[in-house]
Order: C-alpha cells, then sequence, then structure tokens
C-alpha cells in the first residue's frame, strides 16, 4: 500500500534528518580539514536516506528507533465506536466479544490522515520530476547549437556557466566567452567532478530530494552538499595544478560563481 511507502519514507526521513543534523555540526568542527572529509559525510544521510534498513554496529554514533513511527498507527487492535460521548462509548466497546487469541482491526482516524498525507506527498514527488523534466529538456533544446571543441567537451553561446550533463557518457559544457586558461582550469574542474562520479551522485541526491521534498533539513542537506562537492572539487585542482596557480584559478572560478551548475 502507498500508505506502508509513505510511513517508511517518514521514518527514514526521520533518522536522516538527525543524522544532517550531526553532519551539519560536524562540518562546524572539520571547517579547517580538506573538504573531502565534510563531503564525505554526506553518503551516510543519503544511505540512511534512501536504504530502508539500517546497519547495526557497535561503532554506531546514533542509536535509535529505525522505526519511530510505527504502522501500528494506522489500526486498532479492536473495533472501536466512537459517537462522541465518553460513556456510551465505554459500554458499547466494553460490550463486543473479542474471541480468544482473536485480533480485530479497525481503521484508525490517524489511516485518514495519513491518506490524505500519501496523496499530497506523491504529489509533491510528481511537480518536482516533472519540473525538472521540464528543465532538461529546455536545456537540452538550447543545447543544439553547441559546437564540439574536442573529446566530450562542447562549447555553447547560449549557457553561462560550464557544467556536465550525461551520466553514462558525461558531456563537458562550457559558455563560449572564456580565455584560454580559464578554459583549461574549468575544464580539468569538470573532469574531475567526472572521475569523482559527482555528476551521478547529483542526480542521486535530487532523486532522494523528490522523495524527501517535505523535509527542509534534506533541502538544507542538498544546498550544503552540493557546496562541499564544489569546494573538495577545487581543492582537487589545486592539488593537481600546484599553489602557483592558486591565484589564476581562483579568479577564474570567481567569474563563473554566480549560478555554476554541474
Amino acid at each position: 500500500m502507498l500508505e506502508d511507502l509513505l510511513l517508511q519514507v517518514i521514518n527514514m526521513s526521520f533518522i536522516g534528518g538527525i543524522v544532517i543534523l550531526f553532519i551539519l555540526i560536524a562540518r562546524i568542527i572539520l571547517n579547517k580539514t580538506p573538504k573531502i572529509f565534510s563531503y564525505s559525510l554526506w553518503a551516510v544521510a543519503l544511505l540512511r536516506l534512501i536504504v530502508p534498513f539500517s546497519f547495526e554496529s557497535i561503532l554506531s554514533l546514533i542509536p535509535i528507533n529505525p522505526e519511530p513511527v510505527s504502522r501500528d498507527i494506522l489500526i486498532t487492535q479492536a473495533p472501536q465506536i466512537n459517537t462522541g460521548i465518553t460513556q456510551i462509548d465505554s459500554f458499547i466497546n466494553s460490550s463486543i466479544p473479542v474471541g480468544a487469541g482473536a485480533v480485530y482491526e479497525s481503521v484508525s482516524p490517524m489511516q485518514v490522515w495519513i491518506s490524505t498525507g500519501t496523496a499530497l506527498w506523491i504529489a509533491g514527488v510528481l511537480t518536482l520530476l516533472i519540473y525538472s523534466l521540464i528543465t532538461f529538456l529546455e536545456l537540452k533544446r538550447k543545447l543544439q547549437s553547441a559546437v564540439h571543441d574536442g573529446d566530450n567537451v562542447y562549447t555553447s553561446s547560449q549557457i553561462e556557466t560550464p557544467f556536465v550533463l550525461g551520466i553514462i557518457k558525461p558531456k563537458i559544457y562550457l559558455p563560449v566567452a572564456l580565455t584560454s586558461s580559464e578554459k583549461e582550469y574549468i575544464i580539468l574542474h569538470e573532469k574531475t567532478h567526472i572521475k569523482r562520479f559527482d555528476h551521478v551522485f547529483k542526480v542521486i541526491g535530487f532523486l532522494t530530494l523528490c522523495i524527501h521534498w517535505f523535509n527542509p533539513l534534506v533541502w538544507i542537506a542538498f544546498y550544503v552538499s552540493g557546496k562541499d562537492m564544489e569546494m573538495s572539487c577545487d581543492e582537487s585542482v589545486i592539488r593537481q595544478l600546484g599553489e602557483g596557480v592558486k591565484k589564476d584559478y581562483s579568479s577564474s572560478l570567481l567569474a563563473l560563481a554566480t549560478g555554476r551548475r554541474l
């Protein structure tokens, strides 16, 4: 049932939200360390949000109930009459026979709320997916005039920021208004993203966001993890190029910082 699925998602979202809070605190502690450490922590939150079971371990830092919202809220263990008058309800309900060992289930008022919530949840998921599909198709239309610039690199006058598009065979798209040095740095930056499969994790992260769209902590995690991804990628590129080019590289990124998309 879809109601059962929603309860499972709520449980994963609740636990994932706690993990996200821990990670946000850990980021403050790890502020002076390489960003790859902060970025790697988000994998824990991602697993908690998409895997419907937890890994029991003596090393677990978050020993919480894996099912904070039980399916039992949808049912009562015996038929119940609710007239609004306590005396009448008590008399009638106490008179209902319950056979030895038998269990009767009746719909709980909570199920009405869960059913409504399920419809709203599905509507939210579909809205985000449809919006992203429309955005993707519009982007593909703009890129029809892109010019091949060697390997998997393309340039286009229809875009203002560089990005990677595609999963199996990712392509790098660059705006035409780049100097030769900027172009070199940005291509290396985007290739580093591809090498680390950041473009894949970004898609998985967005799909996870679609599922948990009702949880504000997941939106925060999606935004902050994206920043950690970019900063850890920048650090990786600088290590490859050497500290001597850090200033030029940073200047190139600054020119493209507004709205940069992976």
